[in-house]
């Protein structure tokens, strides 16, 4: 299993990585909740933070550190576009499959890095 930090702040992750199954496992790195299992305040929270399934998105809170370091964050994503993921497992929200591409912009959103 490999392994990588990245940086956000109080809100940094251990990204980990499964070779034979391409599977990354996040924690809380990106969130994608399906709105109908929550309830409100949550669901509207969720829904303005863009973090709803079938979506997901950065963590709220790690949006401003990510940015603050984003020299370091480049980095991280090179190494995750390297292991070139093919599904996802969240421990907050539905988990998703996709080819490398999709992943790193569903985690990192369209920001140019």
């Amino acid at each position: 299993m490999d392994q990588t930090l990245f940086p956000g702040g109080y809100f940094k992750e251990f990204i980990f990585f499964h070779q034979a199954s391409k599977t990354l496992i996040l924690t809380v790195t990106i969130i994608n909740l399906e709105l109908d299992m929550i309830d409100e305040p949550w669901r509207t929270v969720t829904k303005l933070t863009g973090m709803a399934h079938p979506h997901g998105r950065t963590f709220l809170g790690m949006r401003l550190p990510i940015l603050l370091h984003r020299q370091k964050a480049r980095a991280v994503i090179g190494k995750l576009q390297s292991w070139q993921p093919r599904r996802v497992f969240l421990s907050h929200g539905r988990c998703f499959d996709a080819n490398e591409d999709e992943i790193v912009r569903r985690i990192f959103g369209k920001t140019a890095w």
